[in-house]
């Protein structure tokens, strides 16, 4: 199998992650054009974070050359664009007779006018007309995330995350978090301003029983597969988004609706050691075996076969 991404120069979790994916899965018969030299530099999220060292293959096999020609002669079996990279790719595109999918990876889903393509999606239930695409876990930030499993669990809950005029909710939510359990670790973690980088995080999210998430710009936060990693029982407030294979409620997350929910939760896992134990566990096996970059990857490339009767 052929594959091309048409890449966005800047990071972007959404297509970023389904390419390291690829790249896993195939090889250098992923190709992205051009090169995202992010990703190769170790980039995951936001550029001023801690890069993860060995986080792409080499790619001194990818072939970028006659790229035009080999579309226009049906050469790749898929032909991946990022949305931010769409009008840039449209001189390569118009030569294009290979099935296509746009990427849709933004807070918010982007109104694209229906043509000749298939639309994977980060922000969707799947009722759009879309097929969904949320962000996975490279198993390379999985790694580091473990070299913390031994931390000590000091924290009842934690969130560290940013607050803003644009998240009112979310920040009166947090504020009363706080106030319920002194022994939590919640706390505004203004990365922009200092930084602390992403070793720092993960050590600080492994010190807490209950890992909390809470929407975005987006639901689909990377935040939501970091703390499936974390060993604890992780909550999430419910989100209107199809995941395949989500974590099960009870069982991988548990979700909530409001406060008082999520404190109750959070008081039933500081009298139980075993059940948050256990629980976060399992979680970090559902995400391992489920939402990895490469699962996700093969997950995609399904989709889109059968999207495209191949």
């Amino acid at each position: 199998m052929n594959i091309l991404m048409l890449c966005s120069a800047y990071p972007n979790y959404v297509p970023d992650l389904l390419l390291h994916g690829l790249r896993k899965l195939l090889g250098d018969a992923a190709v992205d054009y051009p090169r995202k030299d992010a990703l190769y530099d170790g980039v995951c999220g936001p550029p001023h974070l801690d890069r993860v060292e060995g986080l792409m293959p080499d790619d001194r096999g990818v072939d970028r050359d006659d790229l035009g020609d080999k579309m226009a002669n049906g050469f790749f079996d898929f032909v991946f664009v990022d949305l931010r990279a769409f009008n840039e790719s449209l001189p390569l595109l118009q030569r294009n007779i290979c099935p296509l999918a746009i990427i849709d990876g933004e807070d918010a889903p982007t109104r694209i006018a229906p043509g000749p393509f298939v639309i994977l999606r980060r922000e969707t239930d799947g009722n759009d007309n879309s097929i969904p695409l949320p962000m996975s876990m490279p198993v390379e930030v999985l790694a580091w995330i473990d070299r913390h499993a031994d931390q000590p669990k000091t924290h009842s809950v934690g969130f560290l995350g940013s607050r803003s005029k644009f998240t009112p909710d979310r920040n009166a939510m947090l504020d009363e978090l706080a106030r319920m359990f002194p022994d939590g670790l919640i706390s505004s973690w203004e990365i922009d301003a200092q930084p602390r980088g992403r070793d720092e995080y993960y050590r600080q999210m492994q010190s807490c029983r209950v890992v909390l998430t809470l929407p975005g710009a987006g639901f689909d936060t990377f935040r939501y597969w970091e703390n499936a990693a974390c060993r604890a029982v992780h909550v999430a407030k419910t989100m209107p988004l199809f995941i395949a294979d989500d974590f099960r409620q009870d069982r991988e997350i548990m979700r909530f609706s409001g406060l008082y929910e999520l404190a109750c939760i959070v008081e039933k896992m500081a009298r139980d050691d075993l059940a948050w134990q256990e629980f976060g566990q399992r979680s970090h096996d559902w995400l391992l075996a489920h939402h990895t970059t490469e699962r996700r990857a093969q997950q995609t490339l399904d989709n889109l076969k059968r999207a495209f009767l191949r």
